[in-house]
């Protein structure tokens, strides 16, 4: 079973929402989303919902520019809970940014070990009837089969 996904993204001018550059933690929680969601489809077969976080601690801003890397690892299995370990890491910034001078605007500055931004946990939950067991190749095995999500009136 795959136990660690991981999502890389370079933040672009769209990611931002204000004259400094600086990518407001919410839309880091969007790619945060997203590698849940992958996690859930790998090990479930299903998306998730997410109950909420705990103990999310912010270290470092993240700017216009930063290569990004948002890794999501299951530590608990529950009859319908998984409990996920969340990391968003920097893997690099642009030069100008990191204090070079004399750089072209596309330079980067990639640091010999990732920078660790934001950690956390998350609970997310897959209904029992949802659940379609572990997807390795990450295909989704009879994704259109029928679901008693909304059963019919009588």
């Amino acid at each position: 079973m795959r136990k660690v996904s991981y999502l890389s993204y370079n933040m672009t001018t769209a990611d931002a929402n204000n004259p400094d550059g600086i990518v407001p933690v919410g839309r880091q929680f969007d790619f945060i989303g997203d590698v849940e969601t992958e996690e859930m489809i790998l090990v479930d077969g299903d998306e998730s919902l997410c109950l909420g976080y705990e103990d999310v601690k912010i270290y470092q801003d993240v700017y216009v520019g930063d290569m990004m890397e948002y890794k999501a690892t299951l530590t608990h299995i529950g009859n319908t809970s998984r409990d996920c370990r969340i990391e968003v890491f920097k893997l690099a910034t642009p030069a100008y940014r990191a204090g070079k001078e004399d750089c072209k605007p596309g330079d980067m500055v990639w640091f010999d070990e990732p920078v660790l931004c934001t950690e956390g946990n998350v609970r997310l939950v897959v209904k029992k009837h949802l659940q379609r067991g572990e997807q390795p190749d990450g295909a989704v095995i009879d994704p259109w089969r029928h679901l008693d999500d909304f059963p019919e009136d009588e």
